[in-house]
């Protein structure tokens, strides 16, 4: 079972990538890691120079913001969405990531597109989901942070 945070609405969202993962060439990632004492060598130092790769700038980019446009959700989003355009939420649900979401959501949701943030467990089959209002105009962090620990609920941006 997963828990996932899902954006959906009726009108197409931007997306955002806050983790600064990046695809490069080995050859870029030989000079930006090159053999040293300090540094050994790396299986990737064998690949070929112009073979592409995918690299993070550190360890928290794997929990940071990254909401893209969803083209394969899991099955049981269609028990909790009615809405045309989805989008995955990824991160930790750490304070960075909060405030990342909260500045996205201010800037990125208008009433008129009907977003509403669903949390559900996949695989847990006829949940209910607990419902919410929230102006987006009046979104605070708290209203975020509350949130962490909610596994089936749908927030209707108003």
């Amino acid at each position: 079972m997963t828990l996932y945070s899902v954006l959906v609405a009726n009108e197409p969202l931007p997306t955002i990538d806050c983790t600064g993962i990046t695809e490069i060439t080995v050859r870029e990632l030989k000079k930006i890691y090159p053999i040293t004492q300090e540094s050994p060598e790396q299986p990737w130092h064998s690949m070929p120079d112009d073979a592409m790769i995918l690299h993070a700038p550190d360890e928290s980019a794997f929990g940071r913001l990254n909401i893209f446009k969803w083209d394969n959700p899991p099955n049981d989003l269609e028990d909790y969405n009615y809405q045309t355009y989805v989008y995955c939420i990824e991160g930790n649900w750490n304070s960075t990531f909060l405030n990342d979401l909260l500045n996205y959501l201010r800037q990125s949701i208008k009433k008129e597109q009907a977003a509403e943030l669903i949390r559900f467990w996949a695989g847990e089959y006829n949940q209910t989901l607990k419902k919410r209002q929230i102006n987006i105009e009046d979104i605070e962090l708290h209203h975020l942070e509350n949130l962490q620990n909610e596994k089936y609920i749908r927030i209707i941006f108003e």
